[in-house]
């Protein structure tokens, strides 16, 4: 059950919203804070997926996550463009648990963790582990292949990269709780460009 359940999450947490998370932060955070944060969310969320998280849904509304979630990723999307090296130096790995837990709660991988153990009883041991393994060694690849990306393109293709990964997905998950008509959209989009086109101009007339 251990080696059926890593396979499983390993599988579907490769390229899922989670994974590139993980890879925009190894832009803001040093990769041993954002390992470590990782790890640390990993955890608590196998955790909480195998022994309780058939109550996620009663406990917190989904809608109430979601909208977390989308605000703290389009946050880290605006605070990323005007972040120097000195400040991606800080250690922030209960920050960086906390995001992945917020991408994590609702995700495919969360729930499929859920089902497994609601079907294996007798085994959340094993599914606990097969998950938590799972999904570390999936975004341990994602990490590294962020910063192998990174390394080879300039610091400001870096942050805008980065930031757009932080823009996209904090946009679906918000759009995912609360669906809007297309000319919303539309507002939406030109509202967020605008708003990180002059944070970003803002960043380099402070460094000039």
């Amino acid at each position: 059950m251990l080696l059926h359940t890593f396979l499983f999450v390993f599988i579907a947490e490769m390229a899922d919203k989670t994974q590139l998370m993980m890879m925009a932060l190894t832009n803001r955070y040093r990769m041993k804070s954002v390992i470590l944060g990782m790890m640390l969310g990993v955890i608590i969320i196998s955790a909480f997926s195998t022994l309780a998280g058939d109550l996620i849904g009663d406990m917190i509304p989904m809608q109430f996550i979601k909208l977390a979630a989308a605000a703290m990723f389009l946050g880290f999307g605006f605070f990323n463009l005007r972040i120097t090296k000195e400040e991606s130096k800080g250690h922030h790995i209960f920050s960086i648990a906390f995001t992945f837990i917020l991408a994590e709660l609702g995700d495919k991988t969360q729930l499929a963790t859920v089902a497994l153990s609601a079907d294996h009883m007798d085994q959340h041991l094993q599914v606990f582990l097969g998950a938590s393994l799972g999904l570390i060694m999936a975004n341990i690849f994602g990490i590294f292949a962020g910063k192998f990306i990174f390394a080879h393109l300039s610091e400001d293709s870096v942050k805008v990269v980065s930031s757009f990964f932080f823009f996209l997905f904090g946009s679906i998950t918000l759009f995912e709780a609360y669906p809007a008509a297309p000319f919303f959209y539309i507002i939406y989009s030109i509202l967020i460009i605008s708003i990180a086109c002059m944070i970003y101009e803002k960043s380099h007339k402070e460094i000039a």
